[in-house]
């Protein structure tokens, strides 16, 4: 009787370590991999992990479409099934997979308005999620909605600026309306001068405008790619 309580309690341990080691394995990383759209393979560079408090957070490469850090949201794992969403893009984005059982590979399906498309991520080391710089708060006349338009050579691409004072920091996010990017997260906020200066690093822009005196209106440059326009932005509800 001895014999049989101490194999049925050898096999219970193994049984319970096995079960563990399968827990254990986690999304958190550096994956690459692409997605398989018509007609091409497109690159994707994903990172996840966790903040100091246990959330999880992400952010995404496309260096095709000149994507560089933008973030994830609405990052799920539950067992296997690893999901999430991206920030900014037409048609809500996003990438619903299964890790692997041994914890090396990400397959699923990435949907984009109504359509879907296969992918596979590989692990290829540890997670790198970009965090933007903490900025100062800047003055009250300067948050809000700013609204404007770029003179290109398609026509003119409307163009919305959300700014706002959270938890003693600037942050905000830029819509591109006429192409269905919403949601773009900026990265510098900072008023020197009169001057606001914003940086958008996920498409290599930045814009920098002064603020007129009665407060309505920023004239300024929009930058991006080695090209500069002139930008006038004016404040929602002037």
């Amino acid at each position: 009787m001895r014999v049989v309580f101490t194999s049925c309690f050898c096999a219970l341990l193994v049984f319970s370590s096995a079960s563990l080691a399968q827990t254990t394995v986690s999304p958190a990383g550096h994956w690459e991999g692409s997605i398989s759209v018509p007609s091409m393979e497109l690159r994707v560079l994903v990172d996840l992990g966790r903040d100091a408090g246990g959330q999880w957070i992400g952010d995404i490469d496309i260096p095709q479409q000149a994507t560089k850090d933008l973030p994830l949201k609405g990052i799920t794992v539950a067992g296997n099934a690893v999901g999430f969403e991206l920030t900014a893009g037409p048609g809500e984005p996003k990438f619903q997979g299964k890790l692997s059982d041994n914890g090396q590979t990400i397959s699923g399906d990435f949907v984009q308005a109504g359509n879907s498309f296969p992918f596979t991520l590989k692990r290829a080391g540890e997670a790198k999620v970009f965090v933007p710089a903490k900025n100062a708060a800047v003055p009250a006349g300067y948050v809000g909605q700013w609204n404007g338009s770029l003179a290109t050579m398609g026509g003119k691409l409307r163009l919305a600026f959300h700014l706002a004072n959270k938890e003693g920091s600037a942050r905000g996010t830029m819509d591109s309306l006429d192409q269905g990017a919403m949601g773009i997260p900026l990265d510098e906020i900072s008023v020197a001068n009169g001057a606001l200066r914003i940086t958008v690093p996920i498409i290599s822009g930045s814009y920098t405008g002064k603020l007129s005196e009665d407060g309505k209106t920023l004239t300024g440059e929009w930058s991006q790619g080695g090209a500069t326009l002139p930008l006038v932005l004016t404040k929602a509800g002037s």
